[in-house]
């Protein structure tokens, strides 16, 4: 998904955003006011600023998000104006619902206050902004509105490894005090009542109120000393419980260790999975079986297809990979992960990428920082630690092209070549040869004009500017924006198709391509280009077996892309039915090419001990 900006925003399912407000605010029975805030504020926030949406730019695209059938008339007239900065917002997106339930407790909180009557003259950033003072005053008095727990206003649920889980099963004000105890030791807004003498009003009404009209079941995990440490709670939807949050202290993600404790407990109750970003954020994961559903730990999941497409759409799980390899790395990277300090072993050439694109580093502190990482971790590579920029970012590549002898020269091209070799196959569906004999980092001069138009509007070279443009791609070389696809969290183990995998080599094969293009066509420099390519072709030797296991898996990852956006789109195998041509080829550079004459590390390492001898 992207971020548009408010100027932008044409919204083509207005109405079904709306509606699932308003269905939602009538299956918790919202107090008239807020429901009219939600539908008035709260709608109007959604549709201009919130940041997860999806870009419409064609019938097919519409299609995918509303479903089949023909578009309304409206959205083909916009079409054919050239309006293409149309946009869909899921109206059931989970961040969505979030930011709901937030203001839901603001505006409940507040329905004894002076503010009542007059909720609508309350904005939407008014009220986001006041929510967020609620809870940070909350935790500066936490020491208030403590009242002792009861035995029997708990029901033990399950035993776990830390204590136990119990139901708040009570009610009136014995389900009051003891949603006060749970609050005054987990810090979060459960149980802060307005009045702590009679436990009113304030947050803790909402919850009280749906618990004892049985919308809402409450589970805390305690010790032997009866102390709190982790807050569950399951909201009744379409006649199912499902999970709604799972909250440590100060509503921050319950503590790792404790994760063990939440799965006995959710394989106790199987609720529903509605996409629990708390849930995520611990580390679980549910799986969908044919009666019942049932959850696993990450790190415990057998299941390698899920573990890939879960990793990509979830970088910060690579804390709980049990396996961090390079592979998982790199999927990682591309979703965004940090790498340094989330895994014990951080694989070189992953480090060397990160300092390459050298964007969530900015400042010279950090730079440095990572060199280090990269001198500890990889100290053939040698990274410099300096503020300088050029320096620090292709250093190890001067060293590995330097001219210090034939066997050294030979090294160089041989690692050039393999590295330029990537993106034939593209060059090979224009009717092409890549041409990496020469070992020029520039693309063959005749490149058709329509793909330099095609390739300047993907980058908005016009809107934002060559340089700008540049900078991004380049800052964002390893990123693979096909992770944030919805669909990908969505797929399922079948022993056949690994779409994170294979959308991972159709990025690095694309990549290739488009870099090579850009300088020649004089928009990237080469001293900037070639450390790029070279770890692009790092990437690939780590992530594949050989030629034809990445060839094929780029071809698959190509065809979900597109199949993905327009699930009727023809020519979606049009690469794999390339490939397999380009691989039948007599002359076909790949065959040509040893899969094991590519190793950066070892490139690099006899230079640098060289140098330092």
């Amino acid at each position: 998904m992207t971020s548009l900006s408010p100027a932008a925003r044409d919204v083509i399912n207005a109405d079904k955003v709306r509606s699932a407000i308003v269905r939602r605010s009538r299956g918790r029975e919202d107090h008239p006011e807020v429901s009219r805030w939600l539908q008035t504020h709260f709608f109007r926030w959604a549709i201009n600023r919130f940041a997860h949406v999806l870009s419409v730019q064609s019938v097919a695209q519409w299609r995918t998000c509303i479903g089949t059938g023909q578009p309304p008339e409206w959205f083909v007239g916009k079409l054919a104006a050239g309006n293409t900065a149309m946009i869909y917002i899921d109206p059931e997106h989970h961040l969505l619902r979030e930011h709901e339930l937030r203001m839901v407790e603001f505006f409940h909180a507040r329905l004894a206050s002076r503010l009542a009557g007059k909720f609508h003259r309350i904005t939407f950033d008014a009220a986001d902004a006041a929510w967020r003072k609620d809870h940070e005053r909350m935790q500066r008095r936490r020491t208030l509105g403590w009242w002792p727990s009861q035995p029997h206003a708990l029901t033990e649920v399950v035993t776990t490894p830390h204590g136990r889980f119990v139901e708040l099963k009570a009610t009136g004000n014995t389900l009051r005090a003891e949603m006060a105890y749970e609050s005054f030791h987990m810090q979060h807004c459960l149980g802060q009542f307005a009045d702590h003498a009679t436990l009113e009003g304030g947050y803790g009404e909402l919850y009280a109120r749906n618990c004892e009209q049985g919308r809402t079941r409450l589970f805390s995990l305690r010790d032997n000393n009866n102390r709190p440490h982790v807050t569950v709670s399951l909201t009744e939807d379409l006649g199912e419980w499902s999970l709604e949050q799972i909250k440590g202290k100060q509503n921050a993600t319950a503590q790792a260790k404790y994760a063990q404790d939440v799965l006995c407990l959710l394989n106790t109750l199987r609720p529903r999975d509605a996409g629990s970003t708390d849930m995520m954020r611990l580390g679980i994961v549910a799986r969908h079986g044919a009666d019942e559903i049932s959850y696993v730990a990450f790190g415990d999941l057998q299941q390698p297809v899920r573990q890939h497409a879960l990793l990509a759409a979830f970088p910060h799980l690579l804390n709980l990979h049990p396996r961090p390899d390079p592979f998982a790395q790199w999927l990682a990277l591309g979703a965004g992960a940090a790498i340094v300090d989330e895994v014990t072993s951080p694989h070189g050439p992953v480090l060397a990428a990160l300092l390459t694109m050298n964007t969530d580093e900015p400042g010279a502190q950090a730079r440095m920082r990572l060199s280090d990482a990269l001198s500890n971790t990889f100290p053939q590579w040698l990274a410099p630690v300096t503020d300088d920029v050029g320096t620090s970012r292709s250093g190890w590549l001067r060293r590995l092209l330097a001219r210090s002898g034939p066997a050294t020269t030979h090294h160089a091209q041989r690692h050039r070549r393999w590295a330029l070799a990537l993106a034939e196959l593209l060059f090979y569906r224009l009717g092409m040869d890549g041409d990496t004999g020469r070992l020029q980092l520039a693309a063959p001069p005749t490149v058709p004009a329509r793909v330099r138009a095609q390739i300047e509007a993907e980058l908005a070279i016009e809107d934002s500017g060559a340089e700008t443009a540049i900078e991004r791609f380049c800052a964002r070389f390893f990123r693979v924006p096909y992770f944030e696809h919805p669909q990908l969290v969505d797929v399922r183990d079948d022993g056949r198709e690994d779409a994170a995998r294979n959308l991972l080599a159709w990025h690095a094969m694309r990549q290739s391509y488009v870099l090579r293009l850009l300088v020649a066509w004089g928009l990237l420099d080469e001293s900037r280009g070639w450390p790029l390519l070279l770890l692009n072709a790092q990437r690939v030797q780590d992530c594949f077996n050989d030629w034809l296991d990445f060839g094929s898996a780029a071809a698959r990852g190509h065809a979900t892309w597109l199949q993905w956006n327009d699930p009727q789109v023809r020519h979606a195998k049009a690469t794999e039915v390339a490939f397999r041509d380009f691989h039948d080829e007599f002359g076909c550079v790949w065959k040509r090419l040893h899969w094991s004459d590519f190793n950066l590390a070892q490139a690099v390492a006899p230079l640098a001990m060289r140098a330092n001898g």
